[in-house]
C-alpha cells in the first residue's frame, strides 16, 4: 500500500503505517472522515469494546481515586499559570488552562470564550445551540467537544471513552472527564464554556492535544507542550 501526500508517492513501510495509523485514529476521534477504506477497516478493529456495557458501567462506578482529579491540594506538585491559545476561528477564544500537576497525574481546563456585542448576554439559547465540554452527551445536546491527548509513546486518549474502560494498570495513561460549566463570562461581554480533565499517571514527555467541534464550525486545531521536569 502506498501513500499519496503533497502529489509525491511514499512507499509503505512499518514505521510509515503506523504514522498513518495513529493519524487517522485522531482525525476520526475529532469527527473528521476517513477516505482510506482500507485504513477505515483498521480502525474499526482498533475501536471495537473490549468490555460489555454491563461491565463499563460496573467499573465506572467504581473507578479508582488515583484515576480522578485529587480533592485535597496535599498531592499537589505544582502549579502552571500558563494560559495556551488553541488556533481556533477568531471569533471563539479557546485555551488550555489552569494546569496543576498532582502526585497521581495532570488535570488542566479547557476554556472558551465566546464574545457577544452586548453586555449580560443571555445564557438561554436551546440546548442544541450550546456548547457541551463535558464527557458524556447530555439530553438535548446532541454532541460534544472532541478532546483528544496524544501521549506520543503511548495510546491516544480521547472524553469520548466510557469512563469503566479505564486500564487496570495504574502506569497505563487514562484520560478522566470531571465537571463542565457554563456562564456569563467576567469581563459581562461573552458566554465562558469550559470543561476538566485529569490525565493519569503525569506524562513522561510532550503531549499532543486536539480539540474539534464540527458543531461549531472548529476543524480540528492542536497544540503541543511539555512539562518542566520535576526533581
Amino acid at each position: 500500500m502506498s501513500e499519496r501526500i503533497n502529489s509525491a508517492y511514499v512507499r509503505s513501510t512499518p514505521q510509515w503505517d503506523a504514522h498513518v495509523l495513529r493519524s487517522g485514529q485522531v482525525l476520526r476521534l475529532a469527527g473528521e472522515q476517513i477516505p482510506d477504506p482500507v485504513l477505515r477497516e483498521k480502525l474499526d478493529a482498533l475501536n471495537r469494546p473490549e468490555r460489555s456495557r454491563t461491565e463499563q458501567l460496573i467499573r465506572s462506578r467504581d473507578l479508582p481515586d488515583w484515576r480522578r482529579l485529587p480533592q485535597a491540594d496535599s498531592n499537589l506538585r505544582a502549579s502552571y499559570d500558563i494560559s495556551l491559545p488553541f488556533p481556533a476561528d477568531p471569533s471563539l477564544d479557546l485555551r488550555l488552562t489552569n494546569l496543576q500537576l498532582f502526585r497521581t497525574g495532570l488535570a488542566f481546563h479547557v476554556v472558551a470564550h465566546e464574545p457577544t456585542p452586548e453586555e449580560m448576554p443571555s445564557l438561554a439559547q436551546p440546548s442544541n445551540e450550546q456548547m457541551n465540554f463535558g464527557s458524556r452527551i447530555k439530553p438535548g445536546e446532541p454532541h460534544r467537544i472532541r478532546l483528544i491527548v496524544d501521549t506520543i509513546t503511548g495510546p491516544i486518549l480521547a472524553n469520548s471513552t466510557h469512563p469503566g474502560d479505564y486500564p487496570d494498570d495504574p502506569n497505563e495513561p487514562w484520560l478522566y472527564s470531571g465537571r463542565s460549566w457554563r456562564g456569563v463570562a467576567e469581563n459581562l461581554f461573552g458566554i465562558t464554556t469550559g470543561g476538566e480533565y485529569f490525565l493519569s499517571p503525569p506524562p513522561q514527555g510532550p503531549l499532543w492535544i486536539t480539540v474539534s467541534y464540527p458543531e461549531f464550525g472548529l476543524a480540528p486545531t492542536t497544540i503541543e507542550f511539555e512539562l518542566p521536569q520535576l526533581l
